[in-house]
């Protein structure tokens, strides 16, 4: 018969075998959940964030030309008569001041165009305007487009006409000029009837740098497609311009098909390689997708996996030879780091490992803290890429979004009354400094802006919401305080501006402070809203003071 002892023995390695094999099949399975589960967040969070500068952009592009389409409509209904040329021609002079300064202060736009219907032109001679900034060193008038030879390829022209509303054009080869645009086009009216159409196009490489900094982990990036058809529309690897328009590529069939059916989460095969994928649409009517590798995807928790499956036969190797040695002084703390392995299995990466021996047992416990560790880490790093700021290390876009849906959660709950402002501030001048210096001093402009925001708004969090827009949310002594920081940061930017010795050092913000009014705002948005319009406000009265 075997011993009490060998029986024990036995029964503590089998016990010993039986939970290390329990805990790290546990375990694995939870971080190949993790992994894939990690993955598509961060797929997501990037196409989100993507989504927020894209639709950031068309936001401003159609406030542009729905501005200048509104300002137009008042001028032409200030007027009696439009049959005489002088006055036509005075409403002409107007609407291109009006829509000049709203092109300047748009980014991105390559023309802007306010085209009068042939009826009208005929009678008054003026067919309109159209504007064309090709190498970005200003607006230069062009001939407008001759409707009465092209009357049904000018969609741009013709379908504005036809609805009655502004629309968004899918991607085309602009008239005249060979470049691949989207363009936003608004109706203009006298009264009831239709005088012409103003609007924008956009080069399409445009889009690119709204998200040519989306990269996921080697090699995963971003790109735009047409949510009509499946066509590619920008692609950062692929110079759509020079492949011809019946054969430019689009996304596989099932892809496109899972795009009908709402399926965000893809995983598709292009041109032999399986990846995963994350989509969103856009407010213009395309979508966005983040796409990676699938085999970069599973690499990470394929190794992870990998090392828990290595770590456990070593553990159960140590463990066993310990026990048959000292089964008494081992079961104690084997119990302890059985229990351990389980909270890891079930997620829970705060366990507490406190066996400190310099044996094989505080190996292995060293090890399973340095995997733990590691794991938290890994979850630390999405964290971090979701929700920091690459360049200037402060909260993201994705941050002031989950900040904002904390606020409006309390302005819905009427029990509750928060007092708190939204302040946007918009770098002056950071294209000038890309165009003129680099864009490595642009970054050390904003980072040089972002610090002294960080100075002035010490008890807010300051967030960059756009290429070189910030928002901080000002709440409590803030709050309270919000014309005095907002006073201290003006006098803090001129005094930087006069002594700084490089044209990258001068910080020159404009910023713009609303209030949430409860009587006012019915929601968050609206109080962004006037803090960007008193933004913008700032910056136009500083553009002509410095003028």
């Amino acid at each position: 018969m075997r011993s009490i002892r060998s029986k024990i023995t036995l029964l503590n390695v089998l016990a010993i075998v039986v939970a290390i094999t329990v805990a790290t099949i546990i375990s694995a399975v939870s971080v190949a959940n993790l992994g894939h589960a990690g993955a598509e967040q961060s797929l997501r969070l990037l196409c989100e964030t993507g989504q927020s500068n894209l639709d950031y952009y068309f936001k401003g592009v159609e406030q542009s030309v729905n501005t200048v389409s509104s300002l137009i409509d008042a001028d032409l209904d200030r007027l009696a008569d439009l049959t005489t040329e002088q006055t036509f021609h005075n409403h002409m002079e107007r609407a291109r001041a009006i829509f000049g300064e709203a092109a300047e202060n748009t980014q991105g736009v390559l023309t802007y165009y306010y085209r009068i219907d042939p009826s009208y032109s005929t009678v008054n001679k003026e067919p309109g305007f159209w504007y064309i900034d090709l190498d970005g060193k200003g607006f230069v008038e062009n001939p407008v487009t001759d409707l009465s030879d092209d009357q049904y390829a000018a969609v741009w022209f013709n379908k504005p006409k036809e609805t009655g509303e502004p629309v968004w054009l899918p991607p085309y080869v602009t008239d005249n000029l060979d470049v691949y645009v989207i363009s936003y086009n608004a109706p203009v009216f006298y009264g009831e009837t239709f005088v012409g159409v103003v609007g924008i196009e956009i080069d399409y490489k445009t889009l690119g740098e709204q998200i040519r900094d989306i990269k996921v982990l080697n090699s995963g990036y971003a790109f735009i497609v047409n949510a009509e058809d499946g066509t590619i529309v920008y692609h950062p690897y692929i110079d759509l311009f020079k492949i011809p328009e019946d054969q430019r590529p689009s996304v596989p069939t099932d892809f496109y098909n899972a795009m009908i059916r709402g399926e965000h989460h893809h995983e598709y095969t292009f041109e032999g390689v399986q990846k995963h994928c994350y989509w969103l649409s856009l407010s213009n009517g395309m979508n966005i997708v983040v796409t990676v590798p699938s085999s970069e995807v599973h690499g990470t928790w394929y190794s992870v996996t990998t090392w828990l499956i290595v770590a456990a036969l070593i553990i159960i190797v140590v463990f066993a030879a310990l026990t048959i040695l000292s089964s008494r002084q081992i079961t104690k703390p084997l119990k302890n780091l059985t229990k351990a392995a389980e909270e890891i299995g079930k997620g829970n990466y705060d366990v507490q490992l406190e066996y400190k021996g310099n044996d094989e047992i505080g190996t292995l416990t060293k090890t399973m803290d340095k995997l733990v560790k590691n794991l938290g880490a890994y979850i630390g790093d999405l964290n971090s890429l979701a929700y920091a700021d690459a360049l200037t290390s402060i909260s993201n876009k994705n941050a002031f979004d989950l900040a904002v849906h904390d606020l409006q959660a309390r302005i819905e709950n009427k029990e509750d009354h928060p007092e708190f402002a939204i302040a946007i501030l918009d770098c002056d001048d950071l294209k000038t400094i890309n165009d003129s210096y680099g864009h490595d001093k642009g970054d050390l402009y904003l980072r040089h802006a972002c610090h002294w925001m960080l100075r002035v708004f010490q008890q807010s969090t300051v967030y960059r919401i756009g290429g070189d827009e910030f928002a901080v949310i000002l709440e409590k002594e803030d709050y309270k305080n919000r014309k005095t920081l907002e006073s201290q940061f003006v006098q803090k930017c001129q005094e930087i501006a006069a002594f700084a010795k490089e044209p990258w050092e001068r910080v020159s913000v404009s910023l713009g402070i609303a209030a949430y009014d409860p009587e006012i705002d019915k929601s968050l948005d609206d109080v962004v809203i006037h803090a960007d319009h008193k933004m913008y406000q700032n910056k136009r009265r500083r553009k002509k003071e410095k003028r």
